[in-house]
Order: structure tokens, then sequence, then C-alpha cells
């Protein structure tokens, strides 16, 4: 067995056996309260009022939250979007962020199915038909030394919840790139300049896409996939966990 592939079985069957330990389909996936009924909801009662939902009123294209008059925010009037939609349930704050940083550094497999089946609530809120998932790839550098690309994780439980072919083949990162946080909007931009790549031209060929990250927060790195995708495919949707609680951004 490679290296890289006994990794993953390390990491699949540790996962489990923190499942056993930890149930997750008995807890409230924010506060860990116990819950009556986890096949109709993931979050208790309480959670449902004080959780950072991505609710109200939000832009038409990128699902921020905004305020004032209009159906487009600041951020999508002044940077043209490659994507055709993005949707998040939650904003990227408290509970939300908290789970998003636990699933990306500390391998909680665990939480996926359930910050999935949010996910699919909010798309299941919109009109998107897609006949492919794709996730939003890490470089090789990172996947090494994180050993896992947790976006894979949560289109991999989307793919099950609606039954359509996941690849993370198709689209890669051949570029390192410096950490988005830590720059401001044009330098994302720059930063992500040809920073991926479609390998497989004949599986996105006309098909519309789901496009699957965790957060996102100016959508540099959404946009910048999109617009690879979009030079074959008819269209790309783009689906996160969370997504920055900035207004108009």
């Amino acid at each position: 067995m490679k290296i890289e592939n006994f990794k993953k079985a390390v990491v699949k069957y540790w996962n489990a056996f923190l499942e056993v330990l930890f149930p997750s389909n008995l807890k409230c996936l924010f506060c860990n309260a116990d819950i009556p009924d986890h096949d109709k909801q993931v979050y208790c009662s309480s959670c449902e009022t004080t959780a950072p939902f991505n609710r109200g009123k939000r832009c038409k294209i990128c699902d921020c939250e905004m305020e004032g008059d209009g159906d487009v925010c600041d951020g999508c009037l002044e940077y043209k979007k490659h994507f055709d939609k993005a949707v998040a349930p939650m904003k990227y704050e408290g509970p939300a962020k908290a789970l998003i940083l636990k699933l990306k550094n500390d391998n909680a497999a665990y939480l996926a199915p359930d910050m999935a089946r949010l996910m699919s609530d909010r798309l299941n809120q919109e009109s998107f038909s897609f006949d492919l998932i794709i996730p939003v790839p890490l470089s090789q550098k990172s996947l090494a030394k994180r050993k896992y690309n947790q976006s894979q994780l949560l289109a991999d439980e989307l793919g099950k919840i609606f039954d359509k072919p996941v690849d993370d083949s198709v689209l890669i990162k051949i570029k390192e790139t410096k950490h988005q946080k830590n720059l401001n909007i044009s330098q994302r931009k720059t930063n992500l300049h040809g920073a991926f790549k479609i390998q497989n031209k004949r599986a996105v060929f006309g098909k519309n896409v789901l496009l699957v990250d965790d957060v996102v927060t100016t959508g540099a790195t959404a946009n910048e996939c999109s617009s690879v995708l979009k030079k074959y495919a008819k269209r790309v949707w783009v689906v996160c966990f969370a997504r920055n609680p900035l207004k108009n951004k």
C-alpha cells in the first residue's frame, strides 16, 4: 500500500472510531446538545435562533447579507462573477466558523455529513439543476500537509444526498499560492490567477456543475475556479457551508 493511501486509511478509521465514541447523529451540530430527532434537523431549538444562519436580505449572486436597496451587492457590481450563483446556509462567524476550522484542521471528517445536510437544505431552496459535483482543489503541497481536502469531504456527502457523481480529478490546483486571508481583494485576485486548470474538458463540457467549498470570504477562489470551468461548462453553481458576514463585499 502506498504511503498516501495508508495515511488516508488511517484518517478514515480514526474518524470511524471517533464516530463510535462520540456519535454525531445524536448531538446538535453547533452546541453538542442532545436533539430528539436528528433525521429532521441537525441542530437544537436553541441554536435555531442563535446560530449564525445566512438569512435575511442577501445578494442574488453571491448570497452575502445586504442592507439598503438593490438586489446585488457592491462587490458583485464592481467585480464580475464567473459563477451563475453562490449559496451558503451559514455566516462565517461563531459556531459556524468553529466547525469549519475543526473540519479543516482537526481531521474532523465526522462533521461533514451534518454540514452537508445544511448545505443541501440551502440548495433545495434554489432551482439549481446540476450534473456533476466538483470540490475546490488544494495544491499538492497543501494536500500533502493536511492529508485530506475538506471541500472534498463535503462534496462527497452532497453526492450521496443528491445522488450525483463527484469528481475531484477534473479541476486541479497547479500553483502554490499565498494564504488568501492575509490579502486584500485585489491581491487575492492576482494571487489566484492561473492557479487552477481543467484536466478533463469532456467531463464538464456542456454540463451544469456544482462547485463545493467550505467557506467563501470575498469569493475570489470560487470565482477563479468558475472562470476556468465556464470555458467548457454550461453553468457553474457554487455552494459552501459559510460565507463571510461582511455586508456588500
